[in-house]
């Protein structure tokens, strides 16, 4: 675990996020949502899918979602702008949680979005307290997969829905390391979508809606080249959270989807009303 959170644990990042929106000419005054896309939607497809998991969710906003793995809080604020619902997200990293509650105050949304610093494995409310789930591509780093999604399944109230967007494993081993979620295997827990799809009902979820993302991952990343030399890297970008060598990360991944080493599956998994 600790290896693991060091690295989700950048140093002085909301000062570089500042500082890239300043070089970038954006008015911290009037800074967006999109403005922050760049280095906030740290997940595959970015806003895109972000926005594809919105319309799958069916929330509404009279409800209060949790984010779990929220990182720094990029689908969080969008969850909240997008469908006006109040959401809590959580992450293991404390700095990962300072900068996005700066960055929540920075855009004066800290009236509907709130951040709490905890494992995902021992979540600090109780039992059905939220009306939804929400997480993105963060199983990858969790070992005991029916730990979290037991914890999940707690929290959530009977009758709600559990949005989740993960990276799994393929038919072929091992995968290429590094990776966006990972500098080695040390920190990588990837199982085959139908284990996944396993372990999800055995936490007590019934699973409504199952699609296999991967070809568009693939297309995402069918660019994607080998680097050479020194990085030319942008004002604002995920690599602020993850290292200067997203490059040859992005890169592994690219070859870990091609050659059917990694998978990508969106999926709703509802908690059953009690009988």
């Amino acid at each position: 675990m600790k290896h693991i959170h060091s690295y989700y644990t950048p140093n002085d990042l909301y000062n570089k996020i500042i500082n890239g929106l300043k070089k970038l000419g954006i008015d911290l005054a009037d800074v967006t949502p999109d403005d922050l896309q760049p280095v906030d939607e740290f997940h595959i497809r970015g806003d895109a899918a972000t926005n594809e998991l919105i319309a799958l969710s069916h929330f509404t906003s009279n409800m209060h979602i949790l984010d779990v793995g929220c990182g720094i809080g990029g689908s969080t604020r969008r969850l909240a702008h997008e469908i006006g619902c109040r959401v809590t997200g959580i992450d293991l990293s404390d700095e990962y949680i300072d900068v996005a509650q700066r960055l929540t105050e920075l855009l004066n949304m800290q009236q509907r979005v709130k951040f709490h610093a905890c494992s995902a494995l021992d979540l600090p409310y109780a039992d059905n307290k939220f009306d939804g789930i929400w997480s993105l591509q963060m199983n990858m780093n969790v070992e005991d997969k029916l730990g979290w999604l037991k914890e999940t399944c707690r929290v959530l109230k009977p009758g709600g829905r559990a949005v989740l967007y993960e990276v799994c494993g393929s038919k072929n081993t091992p995968q290429y390391f590094p990776v966006p979620w990972a500098q080695d295997s040390s920190m990588s827990f990837l199982i085959p979508p139908e284990e996944f799809r396993e372990v999800i009902t055995s936490a007590g979820f019934d699973i409504e809606v199952w699609n296999d993302k991967t070809d568009l991952a693939k297309k995402a990343f069918a660019t994607v080249r080998k680097p050479v030399g020194e990085p030319n890297l942008p004002v604002l970008g995920v690599y602020l959270l993850v290292g200067d060598d997203i490059g040859t990360k992005a890169y592994n991944l690219h070859r870990n989807l091609d050659e059917e080493r990694v998978s990508l599956i969106e999926t709703v998994a509802i908690k059953p009303k009690a009988s």
